[in-house]
């Protein structure tokens, strides 16, 4: 019955999330370009879309004089995309581990700039979910009424978001092969439509809408100010949401994975540039007049191609691509926060890959957290929207900033054009910035200004208890040499007795060589000599660290590495126990799990709970027994009686 309901629990998960992958696999499971612009790209070719609106929108203020200026801001927007790219190249060339604006600003400009880039790419990753989906869903409700309601709209949206972390918990290839034909034909048909803009303008001319010109007729204003055009630039920039995604998930593509990543990033420079140039022409030339519900892209695709095929593929795919934007900050920023989970500002497990060699728990947190924006904002795109693109500034500004510092410190080759290029970069968007704080202050971008040195404090926090943990759980000369004492006392005290006398075998699992493994190990022995240290190999650069310690301080118990493919740590350490089992050597076989105990009960939830999980899984196991080596840390103020121990280190 108990292997009946294994093998119906893994062949269900296989259904769901598909046969899982061998770290061996690693590179087949990854990106190349044409998969890397659906994935990373889907957000910012999304914003294009709505970028001429938000120009619009402010440019009319001052009245019909307003068409005169969109296509030259879109030109300063262009400007500042390539200005942008050539900083995030530069990053993706230093930095392939990925991280982006996080890596470039902790290595340049010091830790708290790091975390600032880190919280900010973090708010703007859950935004980008949350305010992606719930517009899609906004305009699917004159379609279908049902969502109209705000609690079915709330619904529907965690729905969405549930169906887009199940695909990228699929894998990364999985999403692409997904997302590839609706993001590609979006592409194309909107290339179609500002083409055959283009050309019947060239052909036939232009006559700007008379519902335009009647509109904006009795709402002009004194005239265009410098203010209204910094806004309206600001307003367009949101074209940039979800540029900086590539540079953080350099290590999703394929090998040489600079190469391509810098490739992808050039595509989507280019996709973006040439769309925003053509819409907001044809916008200005026909005098368009953005609504809601009636969007510049809507007008345009009624005017060029009236009600037929190519319209409704046009709209159908905008829609849709509105959804898969949220597919961005699912590939990016799980990446992200394994990066920061292995500088120790996050929770360990962040950096774990699941089954599919994706973040799973990255994934799940994204989704978790991005529903619950849904229902505290009750799925109003327009109470999220303030929120948004803060965080995408901040960490272009610090990008810019960083690599414009590290080039005038270096003064390499050339240093004088990269310099003038990250500092334009920063200097533009930490200008784009401010005016989107000041115009969004009172509309909710306060919040924003409040939850990022939260986050910041909390990263910090995180990474104080982690390294409180290490140096107490060091091993110290002292406690190695107390080891081998209480070894050899008991070789000596066992000296006359013969090793097969010993029925009882132990398995002591360790993930590090530390105290904890230390007591654990102290406790297996005093109890027989049949004592095996296990450690479960699901990361080679983990394996070689503790062999390398384990010989260090010359630990007389043996250790076996049991290699583990696919990650899957507590069943393959169950597979070990039945090979042990099987050989029929032993009369009891005990499993010792060594187990830590936090200071403070919320430090639980910066670990795993992987032990709770053996102990768990070990229950049903009539022929094991199983035992917990708690481990007590020595209290901090213990510790800080000692002169020679910096907490801060």
């Amino acid at each position: 019955m108990a292997n009946f309901k294994k093998l119906f629990s893994l062949k269900l998960g296989t259904l769901i999330f598909g046969h899982p992958l061998s770290s061996q696999n690693a590179e087949e499971a990854k990106l190349g370009v044409s998969g890397g612009v659906p994935v990373f790209g889907s957000d910012i070719i999304s914003s294009e879309g709505y970028a001429p609106d938000e120009i619009l929108y402010v440019l009319l203020l001052a009245g019909t004089l307003g068409y005169a200026y969109i296509l030259k801001i879109s030109l300063l927007i262009v400007l500042l995309v390539i200005s942008i790219f050539l900083v995030y190249r530069k990053a993706i060339q230093k930095y392939p581990e990925g991280g982006g604006s996080y890596t470039i600003a902790k290595a340049y400009l010091g830790e708290n700039f790091g975390l600032i880039a880190g919280a900010s790419l973090t708010l703007d990753y859950i935004l980008t979910v949350a305010v992606s989906v719930s517009s899609a869903i906004e305009n699917l409700t004159g379609i279908i009424p049902w969502l109209a309601p705000s609690g079915h709209k709330v619904i529907a949206d965690c729905l969405v978001i549930l169906f887009m972390a199940w695909i990228n918990l699929r894998g990364l290839k999985e999403s692409a092969r997904l997302f590839s034909f609706p993001v590609y034909l979006y592409i194309a048909t909107l290339a179609l439509l500002i083409g055959t803009g283009l050309v019947e303008i060239l052909i036939h001319g232009v006559t700007p809408t008379a519902v335009a010109t009647g509109h904006l007729a009795s709402s002009s204003v004194s005239g265009m100010t410098w203010f209204i055009l910094a806004r309206a630039f600001a307003g367009g920039t949101t074209a940039l949401t979800g540029f900086e995604a590539v540079s953080n998930g350099v290590t999703a593509f394929k090998n040489p994975a600079q190469k391509k990543a810098i490739r992808t990033l050039l595509i989507l420079a280019i996709i973006v540039s040439l769309g925003l140039i053509g819409l907001t022409y044809l916008a200005g030339a026909y005098h368009l007049v953005p609504a809601e519900g009636n969007t510049v892209l809507n007008q345009l695709g009624l005017i060029i191609f009236g009600k037929t095929i190519p319209y409704f593929v046009l709209m159908g795919t905008a829609a849709a691509i509105l959804v898969i934007a949220s597919s961005t900050p699912y590939a990016g920023l799980p990446i992200l926060l394994s990066l920061m989970a292995r500088d120790g500002y996050t929770p360990r497990y962040f950096k774990n890959l699941g089954d599919r060699l994706v973040y799973s728990v990255g994934i799940w947190t994204l989704f978790l957290v991005s529903s619950l924006l849904i229902i505290v904002f009750h799925g109003n795109t327009h109470a999220m929207l303030p929120l948004y693109a803060i965080g995408v500034f901040i960490s272009f500004t610090l990008t810019g900033a960083g690599l414009a510092k590290h080039t005038w410190k270096e003064r390499g080759v050339k240093w004088q054009s990269d310099f003038v290029v990250f500092s334009f970069g920063g200097i533009v968007s930490f200008l784009v910035l401010l005016v989107f704080i000041t115009t969004k202050f009172k509309q909710g971008a306060w919040i924003i200004l409040l939850i990022m040195p939260l986050l910041v404090f909390i990263f910090r926090s995180i990474r104080g208890v982690y390294q409180g943990e290490i140096h107490n759980l060091e091993v110290t000369e002292e406690a190695a040499e107390e080891f081998h004492k209480h070894v050899q006392k008991l070789k000596r005290r066992r000296a006359e007795a013969k090793l097969a006398d010993y029925k009882n075998k132990i398995i002591v699992p360790v993930y590090d060589l530390n105290l904890i493994v230390l007591k654990a190990l102290k406790y297996a022995y005093a109890l027989t000599p049949q004592v095996t240290a296990v450690h479960i190999a699901s990361d080679q650069d983990r394996t070689k660290k503790l062999l390398k310690h384990w010989a260090e301080h010359h630990i007389e118990i043996p250790l076996e590495i049991v290699e583990s493919p696919y990650r899957a740590t507590v069943h393959d350490l169950l597979k070990y126990i039945d090979k042990i089992e099987k050989k029929g050597n032993f009369d009891t076989i005990t499993v010792a799990i060594p187990e830590y105990v936090p200071e403070k009960l919320w430090h639980n939830v910066l670990h795993n709970q992987t032990g709770q999980l053996m102990k768990l899984m070990l229950l049903f196991r009539k022929s094991i027994l199983v035992t917990s080596v708690p481990y007590h840390p020595v209290p901090k103020k213990i510790l800080l009686a000692d002169s020679s121990i910096n907490p801060k280190n």
